[in-house]
């Protein structure tokens, strides 16, 4: 409960942190600005401090209680590609595992140690309870719903409303979005505390930014001072958290010109030089880099993983955008969750229609919002933050199609329009009841998402029923009844999902041949089918696992029907595939990495070596190197092995751990992993040794 009374320190005195971020409320210029014409005779006054602490107060409670369901949840998927890094080197114990872990980050460009370094609040090593994590995230989530009520506070107030119509729009915004279940999965998902820290960030940026244009006309040094360190320091530390933290200068624009811009005979205009440097450039290093995307070779190709093009993917967002406002507008007790391979790709402008008829309407927005910047600021606010918003991970950057998380920052403003709109048509009593009404209603809506979210199986269930054209959806939920023994209708889930899911997945086939396997029904004329349809598919690097799992069975004897040989064959033929003939991509390298693992279960250790020794080729690494070497210990091939763990300890004489470098192994691992091998060798020399006759 004390983190939940910090989020509520935090979150409750929005009058407070007003106050401290410097802004003062202005008196409306005109009477027709005034959104509270008639006096309140209500005893009550909503303009007090105490209205707004009891509201935030009671606010926080009512988040905490609707997500405390799901902080009983697991880590799934990306949390174990993150956060088990916690244990790479036996924990964060000292100095140097601190640099390795909080600097050795993979998931971005930047390796966001921001969020690595958050990561540390709640274990240091691995395995850890997932609970202490997504308490953080929930801390994290309260403390951005305060930062945005203050921002919105800042920008009513610069529009010249009345300060207690202010608060209690503020309040309503801010609640709205803090209860929203379209967040959910941002907020339970531990790794998504990157797109959290990378908002806060840029809540607290344009917070000061704001603070610093208020000072523009009576302090221009000061003002610059506060607006440079706003956009500059916490640009930085935002995309150091995530690379979104990026656009905090394109975001700051968008208020510059649509708000400020609407107030400009109050505020007067930024320097030239600086908004040349603070915001232009870097808005047009966005849209170079973007740029060069879109004019670039592989434009109109598909790059595994993908099974699409970066031309398909900026086709289909328009129609994502869309998804991802009805979803918002019109909310649901629960969506897909992380199971997001659902959405099907636009192929063509007309294919489907709504493909060219999103891009219209989105256009039509963005042209509105331009052209009404001036007399409609707030709508113009919510319509280009959203887009700006969603500027980097909804265009020509080769990511998954949809993700729930990329609306974290980008929805901020956009209930804020609806609710000044209702302020206007209604007393403030009422506004206060509708807001309640309406943050009650989404409280419930992500208690029950939020549930779901409380155990693994239920969040593939769901999801499973949810997704239909979900392959990782269906994939699981196989698995799980596979796992309660409902073996039939294990195989049915997958047989339906082949069936309906447009085009050939290797994730569902590659699930089909290891459940028949598993039950000794794969016969040989079905694998050779199947195979046949894996090999001429593009390879997916993610199903490594599972390719290894199909081979395990075979070699286990699990399907007599199907032997080694034609395992062999099947990795083989995968690399005849285009993609896959590179001998310098990570495709490839797995590839060999399967066809090594295979002839060492048939017993043919030197042409495993040959294979082993082409994916090192492809994708050097002394963890690589080592689960090579444990393959063929765990054979019997323990002179092969030693070479190969000898190749490790080259690689990391080459390429030591450092902090950019963090291996998955260090040198006394594979000193150890030596001396286990030696020991295994001499005891079966031992064995075979002819006693002597007593």
């Amino acid at each position: 409960m004390r983190y939940l009374q910090l989020a509520g320190k935090y979150a409750v005195p929005v009058d407070i942190l007003s106050s401290v971020v410097g802004l003062e409320y202005a008196a409306p210029k005109h009477a027709d600005q005034l959104l509270n014409k008639n006096p309140i005779s209500a005893n009550f006054d909503f303009s007090s401090a105490y209205f707004v602490a009891i509201y935030a107060g009671l606010l926080v409670l009512l988040v905490a209680a609707a997500y405390w369901p799901g902080l009983g949840g697991p880590f799934v998927l990306d949390d174990f590609g993150s956060i088990a890094a916690l244990g790479n080197r036996g924990g964060v114990v000292d100095w140097e595992t601190f640099r390795a872990f909080v600097l050795g980050g993979t998931s971005g460009p930047t390796g966001r140690p921001v969020s690595l370094l958050t990561f540390l609040i709640d274990a240091n090593n691995w395995p850890a309870d997932a609970w202490p994590f997504k308490r953080t995230n929930l801390i994290v989530h309260c403390l951005n719903g305060a930062l945005l009520g203050v921002l919105i506070q800042q920008i009513l107030a610069l529009l010249r409303y009345e300060r207690r119509d202010v608060r209690c729009i503020a309040i309503a915004a801010a609640g709205i979005w803090l209860l929203h279940p379209f967040l959910v999965s941002t907020t339970l998902y531990v790794v998504q505390r990157m797109a959290q820290l990378s908002t806060l960030f840029c809540f607290a940026g344009l917070i000061l930014y704001l603070r610093g244009r208020v000072l523009l006309p009576s302090n221009a040094r000061r003002a610059y001072i506060l607006m440079s360190v706003a956009i500059g320091v916490f640009g930085i530390v935002a995309m150091l958290a995530k690379e979104n933290g990026i656009l905090l200068p394109l975001l700051a624009g968008t208020i510059e010109v649509t708000v400020v811009a609407s107030q400009r005979e109050h505020l007067g205009k930024l320097n030239r030089y600086w908004c040349i440097a603070f915001i232009l450039v870097p808005a047009l290093v966005i849209a170079v880099y973007l740029g060069a995307r879109i004019f670039s070779g592989s434009f109109f190709e598909v790059v595994p993983p993908r099974d699409f093009s970066l031309y398909e993917r900026l086709l289909t967002q328009p129609r994502i955008l869309f998804d991802y406002l009805q979803n918002w507008f019109l909310p649901k007790l629960y969506t897909t969750g992380v199971f997001q391979d659902h959405f099907i790709k636009s192929s063509g402008l007309i294919a489907p229609l709504t493909t060219l008829l999103s891009i219209l309407a989105h256009t039509c927005i963005i042209a509105l919002a331009i052209i009404k910047r001036h007399s409609w600021p707030i709508f113009a606010l919510a319509a280009l933050f959203f887009y700006c918003g969603h500027l980097l991970e909804s265009t020509v950057m080769n990511l998954e199609l949809y993700f729930e998380h990329r609306n974290y920052l980008a929805s901020a403003f956009l209930f804020l329009p609806l609710l000044v709109a209702l302020r206007r048509k209604v007393e403030l009593r009422q506004f206060a009841l509708l807001s309640l009404i309406t943050c009650l209603l989404l409280a419930g809506f992500t208690r029950y998402s939020s549930g779901v979210w409380a155990s693994w199986p239920g969040m593939v269930e769901a999801s499973a029923r949810k997704a239909p054209t979900s392959a990782r959806a269906q994939a699981q939920y196989s698995v799980l009844l596979f796992n309660a023994g409902r073996h039939d209708e294990s195989i049915e889930v997958l047989d339906r999902a082949i069936e309906i899911i447009p085009v050939s997945n290797p994730l569902l086939i590659a699930n089909r041949l290891v459940t028949l396997c598993e039950l000794n029904r794969l016969v040989a004329e079905e694998f050779d089918t199947q195979a046949l349809l894996l090999s001429k598919t593009a390879y997916d690097a993610r199903l490594l696992t599972l390719y290894t799992s199909l081979a395990v069975a075979v070699v286990a004897g699990k399907c007599p029907s199907v032997n080694t040989t034609q395992l062999i064959e099947l990795f083989t033929t995968m690399l005849s595939v285009p993609v896959i003939v590179d001998k310098e991509t990570l495709e490839y390298s797995q590839v060999q990495y399967l066809i090594g693992f295979s002839y060492v279960q048939d017993g043919q250790p030197q042409k495993a070596i040959t294979a082993f020794t082409e994916s090192l080729g492809a994708r050097s690494g002394a963890g690589h190197a080592m689960q090579m070497a444990a393959v063929l210990a765990s054979a019997n091939y323990g002179v092969e092995a030693l070479h190969f763990s000898d190749l490790a300890l080259a690689d990391l004489a080459v390429q030591p751990a450092s902090v950019l470098n963090a291996a998955s192994v260090s040198e006394a691992d594979i000193r150890g992993f030596q001396e286990t091998v030696r020991a295994d060798i001499k005891a079966l020399q031992d064995a075979d040794m002819p006693r002597a006759e007593p």
